[in-house]
Formats: C-alpha cells, sequence, structure tokens
C-alpha cells in the first residue's frame, strides 16, 4: 500500500498495530509512523498503542496515557486492563478512582477491567462498592461482570456472596461455572464444589479440562475414593485420557487416596509425559509406604532426558526422611547446590525438615542461618524442627523471632507451634497460643490445631479433659482425633467406659484399621472381659482384617 503511494489513514494504522502486537521491535517501528502521519493525537490510536506497548514496556504505556489530552473513558480503561494485566493492582485501583474524579462515568469494559484487580488484591470494600456502581449503573445484567464478581467475591474469602451473585445468574456460560467451582475449591468447600459439578452437568454443560481438574482436585481433598474412582470412568468416557494435565491430575488424586497401584498404571500409559507428570508420581512414591520407588522413577526420568526441577528435589528430600536415608539425602543436597538452588525457600525448608528429622539439628540450624531471605515456609520448619527434637523453648524462640521480623503466622506455622508445645509438654504456651490464633493474629483454628490440642491433654494423662474437649469443638473431629485419645486411653489409668466410647467412635471412622480393634481388644483382656474380647476377634475375622506387622527401616545404596 505505502510502495503505492496510497496514504492511510488512522484506521488502517489501527489494523496494523493490532497485527503486530507480539513483535516488539515492529511495535516501535509503526509508533514512530504514526507519528510521523500525523496520528499521534487521535485518541484510538494512543489506545491501541498503550495496549500493544502494555505487552513489553509499561513505562511507555504509562508515558503514552500520561501526555495524551482529553482522555475518553476507553482509554482510561485502556490502561486500567493493562495495570491489571501487568499485576500493578494497585496502581489499577487508583487509576480507576481518579478517573472517576475527573468526571468521567465508567462503562461496562471499565468494570470488567477494575474487578479482576480487587479479586487479586483482597480488596473486599472496594469489590463490593464496584458491584455496587454495577446495579446502580445496570451494568450487573452482563454475564462478564457478574462472573468476575463471583471470582472476586470467592478470593476474597467470602464464598457466601460469591454463590448469592452466581446463583442470580440468569444465562451462565461456561465460565460461570468455571469460576463458581474454582471458587468452591479455593475456600475448602469440595463438598459444595461436587454438588456444583452434578448441577452443571444436570443443566447440559459438559465440563472442559479445567472444571475436571477442579472436581478432581476436590475429589483429591474429600479422600473419596470410591467417587474417585467413578469420576475416572467420567474421564474416559469425555475423552480426557489422552489429556497429560487431566490424567497427571488423576495420578495425584491416587497417590493422595495411597492407591499407588492406580497412580502406577495411569503414569505407565500416560505418553507423551511431561515434567509435571514426572514429578507428580515421583512426589506419590515419595509420600507413599514405598518411598525407594520414588529414586527409581527419578532414574527412569533422567534416562528420559528430563532435568529435574525444586519440586522433584523436594520430593526427593522427602523419601529420604521416611526412608532414614541420611548418605542419599547428604548426596541431593550436594545436587541442589550444585545446580545453585539454594536460595529456592520450598528446597531449603525440605533440608532443614529432612536433617531435623535425622536428630541433626545443628546442620539444620546452619542451612536456616544460611538462608538470605527467610519466608514463613522456612521459619515453620525450623520451629518444626526444634519441636520433634524435643527443643521446645527454641521452637517458641523462633516464633518470637518470626513474628519480630514482621511476618504474620499462618495456620501452618501455628501447626508447628502448636506440636512443639505438645511434645514437650509446654501446657501454659500451648493454650496461650491456641487462643491468640483467633485474638490477635486472625487465623481460624482447623482441625490440626484441636487435634495437637488434644494430643498435648492426652500426653498430660489428661484423657477426661481432651475428650471434654473434643466434645466441644466447633468443628467435627476426624480418625486422626479419636485415634490421638485412643493412644491416650493406652498410656493412662482411666475407665474402660471412655476407652470404650473413643474406640467405638474410631472404628466407626475408619473401620478398616485394625489398630482400634487390637488397642479395644487389649483393654477388655487386661479387665478380663474374654467374652468382649472374643466378639471383637470374631468382628476381625467377619470384616476379613488382619493385625499389622511391625517394621524396621535400613539404608540401601539405590
Amino acid at each position: 500500500m505505502l510502495r503505492n503511494e496510497h496514504k492511510p489513514n488512522y484506521v488502517t494504522v489501527l489494523c496494523i498495530i493490532r497485527a503486530v502486537e507480539k513483535w516488539e521491535p515492529m511495535v516501535k517501528g509503526i509508533h514512530g509512523f504514526t507519528i510521523k502521519m500525523g496520528f499521534e493525537l487521535e485518541l484510538p490510536v494512543v489506545t491501541a498503542l498503550v495496549g500493544v506497548h502494555s505487552i513489553w514496556d509499561m513505562d511507555t504505556a504509562w508515558k503514552l496515557f500520561d501526555h495524551t489530552s482529553g482522555k475518553d473513558v476507553i482509554l482510561w480503561s485502556a490502561m486500567v486492563s493493562a495495570c491489571v494485566k501487568n499485576g500493578e493492582y494497585v496502581e489499577a485501583v487508583e487509576l480507576f478512582r481518579k478517573m472517576l474524579s475527573f468526571g468521567v462515568e465508567p462503562n461496562y469494559v471499565s468494570v470488567v477491567g477494575i474487578v479482576p484487580a480487587c479479586a487479586n488484591l483482597g480488596a473486599l470494600k472496594v469489590g463490593k462498592e464496584i458491584h455496587a456502581y454495577s446495579i446502580k449503573s445496570l451494568f450487573i445484567s452482563h454475564v462478564n461482570i457478574q462472573n468476575s464478581l463471583v471470582d472476586m467475591y470467592a478470593k476474597c474469602w467470602s464464598l457466601k456472596a460469591s454463590l448469592t451473585v452466581f446463583h442470580g445468574i440468569e444465562k451462565k456460560d461456561l465460565v460461570s461455572w468455571r469460576t463458581m467451582i474454582h471458587g468452591c475449591v479455593e475456600n475448602d468447600s469440595f463438598s459444595e464444589a461436587l454438588s456444583l459439578f452434578s448441577e452443571m452437568r444436570y443443566c447440559c454443560f459438559e465440563p472442559d479440562e479445567s472444571v475436571i481438574r477442579e472436581v478432581i482436585g476436590a475429589l483429591s481433598q474429600l479422600d473419596e475414593i470410591k467417587i474417585g474412582q467413578c469420576f475416572h470412568s467420567l474421564v474416559l468416557k469425555q475423552g480426557y485420557s489422552r489429556s497429560v494435565s487431566v490424567v497427571t491430575a488423576l495420578l495425584h488424586m491416587y497417590g493422595g487416596f495411597g492407591d499407588i497401584q492406580s497412580a502406577r498404571s495411569l503414569f505407565d500409559h500416560l505418553k507423551p509425559k511431561d515434567l509435571i507428570a514426572w514429578s507428580t508420581m515421583i512426589a506419590a512414591y515419595a509420600q507413599s509406604e514405598l518411598p525407594s520407588d520414588a529414586f527409581h522413577i527419578y532414574q527412569q526420568m533422567r534416562s528420559a532426558n528430563e532435568k529435574p526441577n525444586e519440586i522433584i528435589y523436594v520430593s526427593l528430600l522427602r523419601a529420604c526422611s521416611s526412608m532414614a536415608a541420611e548418605e542419599i539425602g547428604e548426596g541431593i543436597h550436594a545436587q541442589v547446590v550444585k545446580i545453585g538452588n539454594t536460595s529456592n525457600a520450598f528446597l531449603i525448608s525440605s533440608l532443614i525438615d529432612m536433617y531435623c528429622k535425622f536428630g541433626r539439628i545443628s546442620q539444620g540450624e546452619a542451612i536456616f542461618s544460611e538462608c538470605p531471605s527467610k519466608d514463613l515456609i522456612c521459619w515453620s520448619s525450623m520451629i518444626n524442627g526444634y519441636g520433634i527434637n524435643g527443643h521446645g523453648n527454641e521452637a517458641l524462640q523462633c516464633f518470637l523471632d518470626m513474628l519480630n521480623t514482621g511476618i504474620k503466622p499462618n495456620d501452618v506455622v501455628f501447626i508447628s507451634v502448636l506440636s512443639a508445645c505438645s511434645h514437650c509438654g509446654l501446657e501454659y504456651e500451648a493454650w496461650n497460643w491456641f487462643y491468640a490464633m483467633e485474638e490477635r493474629f486472625s487465623v481460624t483454628p482447623k482441625l490440626a490445631h484441636y487435634a495437637c490440642m488434644v494430643d498435648m491433654l492426652s500426653r498430660q494423662g489428661n484423657v477426661e479433659e481432651a475428650l471434654e474437649f473434643v466434645n466441644n469443638m466447633p468443628v467435627e473431629p476426624d480418625k486422626r482425633i479419636w485415634g490421638t485419645l485412643l493412644a491416650g486411653c493406652r498410656k493412662t489409668c482411666i475407665s474402660i467406659e471412655i476407652c470404650e466410647i473413643v474406640a467405638k467412635r474410631l472404628i466407626a471412622l475408619d473401620p478398616e484399621n485394625t489398630s482400634s480393634f487390637v488397642i479395644l481388644s487389649n483393654l477388655y483382656a487386661e479387665q478380663g472381659r474374654w467374652k468382649e474380647v472374643e466378639q471383637l476377634r470374631q468382628l476381625m475375622d467377619e470384616k476379613n482384617l488382619k493385625k499389622d506387622f511391625g517394621y524396621s527401616l535400613i539404608e540401601t545404596s539405590l
């Protein structure tokens, strides 16, 4: 067109700008051409240039925006969207407010652009204001805005509001369902996610890969192996058996269930395998009763010319901890140092954890001290390391040091703190920090925190107090808590009636676990109640349950 001496207008230039957005040198060339042709004052051209420059260079995008006079709502909206896409969420909110102060009325695109900024900042108050504005301006009828609001409320941990907005959408699309299911999973409402999936299929919406992965994730957390197997059948029926990401999610699910055989079968049939699939299979073995097989998969991976990432090294270190394989663990540590990954927080945490589990707490302290920027994960590992080695006071001092650095504790750190108090008999300190969780740090206690307190009371011989604590818990106790109580009953001279209550609750929750039957049978035997002993043995025979044998671990060369 230029060779034929046809002069382009600004509409032509707009088309060319969109065409070259993924080629940075050409973007700069076209920008120069627009100035040469005198189109730099055309707002549509400036808006398009802001959009393409924001992909490569936000400084240039800001300069263009700031030097443009008479900005219209489209240019303001484009700049807000550019900020959001580049993770400049605070700047996006400030820019949106500045637009309002200049008397520019936001349009539908402006609202769609700003809601994700509120979501990613967790700015619930601002998000509610945007929601109110969208209702007032009648933009709320747009499904894109409704979907963004569903996502925003879910990310701000206001799932009830998210569900309210979702159920108010008259014409839900696939994005609506996907966003809501994801929101439920992120808010630990896994059963709600499964219900929504069933409702989605009832409404004749076929799930895409993203929804399938979300549901598999929910099933993994619920520990529902039978439902997981049924969903696996649905995945095959839907034709996702060749999807690496979906099969990897299933592999992770079976690994979490402890069904390592099904996980391995999926892995062996998966072709081609990507690094995530290798990593997931290694992690599954590392967490299983066959941690040494994690190294066999690792060797296969290296034979396939795949380079390990940080997550794989974390899994291998975990396997070493499970196997008490100190020499192999030191070898993995050497590899980590050699490839220069000593600044990775997850690897540092895993190394601290491994050495502390070996009882080499000084080595764990050395790695912790050498860490240039300690994050929450590293602090938590060091606190836990002190606790498992019986250094309760050092664990609490480490926790106080973390607080003094300005790092806010999360629920995982409090598990480490309470566990350390439990193992070291620091009852006063345990209650102090347990109540401080919610009062001072706004961390709601979860089952794991209650389990630590039950464990502490049981270790102190206060089983009756522990049982009363369990009965007054605001959450339903799981088999871990009842198991802790039963272990406390064995160590304490407690009435057989309390032992029966605890054992029967545990058997109801975990009927395949023989240890509950064995402990109750031994307690009956000590009381000379042979009739009950015989009844329990008959029940075990009917269920085809066998008493687990003990075993020891030794390190061998792999």
